[in-house]
């Protein structure tokens, strides 16, 4: 955790970052930034995370805490996910629905945001993203689906949210359409006797007494 500015060399104008001098004798000058190591990803390159513009150090720290899991280490959606679902109790079938709804569009859209991170914004942009990849490929996905998509998502963030890893439901928070369940049609008398009245007319499907 680190203090900089935005204030520049006069002889350069060049940014002074960390080494301005009136950030060790003005309390209130510049902001807190924070820098965490998230290990290496699957191309085995380590990863890191940087924010800033916090006001001061405490705001800095508390951010940090958000982005930290249980364990002091940063956990990505992906991590959680996976976490979720090895620690998950219930039937085999509703056990492998939300590893199928995991492989197939929560990790590969969410899994390599940090989970203190994730936004309703996100997971928004998750659903526009997997409905577009459907119809490039001439297909389409019901709405159904992508209510049930999100409701192993809502599940995933609900025991998140009982842990006190994150402080709101994101998928929860998302609102989504109504899936509409196909009309029944129901035969009424009339149209039944039209029916039979159509076809003995037209000589066609009779029984001859």
């Amino acid at each position: 955790m680190y203090r900089r500015c935005g204030c520049e060399d006069p002889r350069t104008g060049r940014a002074v970052g960390r080494n301005c001098p009136r950030l060790q004798t003005e309390r209130g000058h510049g902001s807190w930034y924070l820098r965490l190591e998230l290990g290496a990803g699957l191309d085995g390159k380590r990863r890191r995370v940087r924010r800033g513009g916090y006001p001061t150090r405490k705001a800095a720290e508390e951010a940090l805490a958000r982005l930290r899991g249980p364990t002091g280490t940063a956990v990505t959606v992906g991590e959680w996910l996976d976490r979720w679902l090895r620690d998950h109790a219930g039937a085999a079938s509703t056990v492998a629905g939300y590893a199928n709804h995991v492989r197939l569009y929560l990790d590969p859209h969410l899994g390599g945001l940090l989970l203190g991170e994730l936004t309703v914004e996100h997971v928004r942009e998750m659903f526009a993203a997997i409905v577009h990849d459907h119809q490039a490929e001439g297909r389409r996905i019901r709405q159904a689906t992508l209510n049930r998509i999100r409701s192993t998502l809502r599940s995933a963030l609900n025991t998140a949210l009982r842990d006190g890893l994150i402080v709101e439901n994101p998928a929860a928070l998302l609102v989504m359409p109504v899936a509409r369940r196909p009309r029944a049609v129901v035969w009424t008398a009339a149209p039944c006797r039209g029916v039979g009245a159509d076809r003995g007319a037209s000589g066609g499907g009779g029984v001859d007494g």
